[in-house]
């Protein structure tokens, strides 16, 4: 027996002491690529030195004295703090566009690209020398073996990957298109019914100077697209000899897409366009001229000038705003004829509610989310039961009073999308009820039509436009159902749905238990244990259509998980040096053992923002490291200088 023991013992005690190795052996693996930002490098490819001051959000402020070193620099930092998304992002521009055309580019634009490259490419052979845990923790896991060097053509890639992510997903390039299902003949064809969204959307309004505390405009921008871990954005100030140009960059680009020189702030809207007026020609030469006007704009000496340049280059289905210190300037300058969206609908309502704004008043109308769609749907859907009772389809005597304590709560509701909040809960779920009464039955095997809530088909529908009011009729059954009729059942759907999973007391149901935040993080390769490990899960605020945006998933079983949303806002203004607000929701590093790999999430959440400075006596104020890249010469080895000889 005791022979057993021992053997049980030592058994046990090797399990651990392996555990423990093991453990330690990753943990070291893994913290061996996590960026030291007080490290100085001597790299080949520079032409002077250049100093990257972090500061304390961790925000590269680069300085040298020419505009290729600047850039080498900004590859450098890139490929530091964002290995693992530089390859993700190489590897799907490469999967749609797999082969290169020739290059004709712009030479400041092609010079640019080139050095972007040769930085990346300095951090990859710093990594190759061994001690940098593969530079990335995904690395050490994924089916990289050997990592391909960097090239100009891998940036433009990216680009053309970003454009094609603006366009909504039937007029994507490599995408089939939903709009090919069979509408029956006796439906009246609904176009909103098949619009779907892009990858990406970019948002921005300005006010002029006679309408801000300061008497200058004011700029918001606002990106919606992926919530993963890292940010699909990355802040940066590049500090050019001739002026600095701060703001969002995507890692795999070196020029700043949304931000501000010191005389001109430039943000961009994206719209559906429709076929007729579909770009044409090959993608790479669009991409091409998107990258000439972001290099041109970090130089441009007012808005005016700005606005020049885009004239020229601006891709089709975007529009761009510049200010300066006294000028709003747009292009194109007339507005195209559309249908106002819902989001734009309630910032026309903010916008005439205030009659001057200071940055913090545009801060808080891009986090504002209040809906106008629960606002113009829920009068439409709710008109016929403020004081008709429906039919008891719950089981339990006290439905009919549950579904009266409910209706009186959406009565007095003001549309907020408040994550503590029940109203939410109900009005998305009984739209997502509505829809799928009205549609199933016509496209009983394309789910992607009825799971996902649109109400822009619903208010058509339920407004009875040019006698949209026909699809309430379930074509099946021989009596004809009217909307009322559906909209009742799909209330007590609804009901039924909720108080399955959350009992019959309103009072602890919540928008925040089922509209929760998923932000995982984005490895390499296929998905895994270690994702949903570094994944942050929070309850959030808002719904696609309110101005701070959440999306919705495609899960049945848990239909308003968010996964996209609003991933970058600023507010920017040229009175002053450190009059831009920028916020993202993570941070700067793509390691989890980072410090700075999550460390803006809290700040998301409350709607904190940033206030990013070219100034760098500013950016130095805690400061979380400053390091130098030195040019290596001809009979130096190339070294951290950090390393002895």
């Amino acid at each position: 027996m005791r022979r057993l023991f021992n053997i049980l013992l030592y058994g046990f005690l090797a399990i651990c002491i392996t555990v423990s190795v093991g453990s330690g052996l990753v943990y070291f693996l893994l913290s061996a690529s996590v960026p030291d930002y007080d490290e100085d490098f001597t790299v080949a490819g520079l032409g002077g030195p250049v100093d990257i001051l972090r500061d304390s959000s961790a925000v590269p402020h680069i300085s040298a004295a020419s505009a290729a070193d600047v850039y080498f620099a900004i590859g450098f930092v890139h490929a530091q703090d964002r290995l693992g998304q530089l390859l993700r992002a190489r590897r799907k521009a490469e999967a749609s566009w797999p082969s290169d055309e020739i290059l004709d580019l712009e030479p400041a634009v092609s010079d640019a690209l080139a050095s972007y490259a040769a930085g990346v490419n300095a951090w990859l052979e710093l990594v190759s020398e061994g001690g940098r845990g593969r530079g990335s923790p995904e690395l050490l896991i994924a089916d990289e073996r050997s990592i391909a060097a960097w090239t100009p053509g891998d940036s433009l890639r990216i680009a053309r990957s970003f454009l094609n992510g603006l366009r909504p997903g039937s007029a994507r390039e490599g995408m089939p298109s939903i709009s090919g299902a069979i509408i029956p003949a006796d439906r009246l064809r609904v176009p909103e019914l098949f619009a779907t969204d892009p990858e990406q959307r970019l948002d921005a309004w300005a006010i002029d100077g006679d309408r801000t505390a300061t008497g200058t405009p004011i700029l918001a921008a606002d990106i919606s697209g992926s919530l993963s871990l890292p940010s699909e954005w990355y802040l940066a100030d590049l500090q050019f000899s001739t002026g600095p140009a701060i703001g969002a960059t995507i890692p795999g680009v070196p020029f700043v897409i949304v931000g501000r020189n010191a005389r001109v702030a430039w943000a961009f809207r994206s719209f559906p366009v429709p076929d007729e007026e579909a770009p044409r020609g090959p993608s790479h030469v669009r991409a091409a001229g998107f990258l000439t006007m972001l290099e041109l704009f970090a130089r441009s000496a007012d808005a005016t000038d700005a606005i020049g340049v885009a004239a020229d280059m601006l891709p089709k289905g975007m529009k761009v705003l510049t200010i300066d210190r006294e000028t709003v300037a747009r292009w194109p300058r007339a507005e195209a004829v559309r249908a106002s969206s819902f989001r734009d609908i309630r910032l026309a309502e903010l916008e005439a509610r205030q009659s001057i704004f200071s940055t913090e008043g545009a801060i808080g109308v891009q986090r504002d989310t209040v809906s106008s769609v629960a606002r113009t749907l829920l009068p439409l859907m709710a008109k016929e039961l403020w004081f008709v009772q429906s039919r008891d389809s719950i089981e339990g005597t006290d439905a009919d009073s549950l579904r009266r304590e409910l209706l009186d709560r959406l009565a007095s509701w003001n549309g907020e999308m408040d994550r503590y909040s029940p109203e939410p809960l109900l009005f998305w779920t009984w739209v997502r009820a509505l829809q799928q009464r009205i549609l199933k039955d016509e496209f009983p095997t394309a789910e992607q039509l009825w799971t996902r809530p649109n109400p822009n088909f619903l208010y058509a529908v339920l407004s009875d436009r040019r006698g949209s009011a026909i699809w309430c009729d379930i074509r099946l059954s021989s009596p004809r159902e009217t909307c009322e009729e559906q909209v009742r059942v799909a209330l007590d759907d609804a009901l039924g749905w909720l108080v399955d999973r959350y009992g019959r007391d309103p009072s602890t149901w919540t928008w925040g238990e089922e509209h929760r935040l998923d932000m995982q993080w984005s490895p390499i390769s296929s998905r895994g244990l270690l994702t949903d490990l570094l994944s942050l899960q929070a309850p959030i605020s808002g719904d696609p259509y309110t101005l701070f945006l959440t999306s919705f998933g495609v899960e049945e079983d848990r239909p308003f998980l968010v996964s996209a949303g609003s991933n970058f806002q600023a507010v920017m203004s040229i009175s002053e040096a450190a009059g831009s607000y920028y916020i993202s929701p993570t941070g700067q590093s793509g390691h989890p053992l980072s410090r700075f790999y999550d460390n803006l999430f809290p700040s998301w959440i409350r709607g904190e923002y940033l206030a990013m400075s070219t100034d760098l006596s500013l950016a130095r104020g805690g400061a979380s490291g400053i390091s130098r890249l030195t040019p290596a010469t001809s009979d130096s080895p190339r070294m951290s200088e950090g390393q002895s000889e």
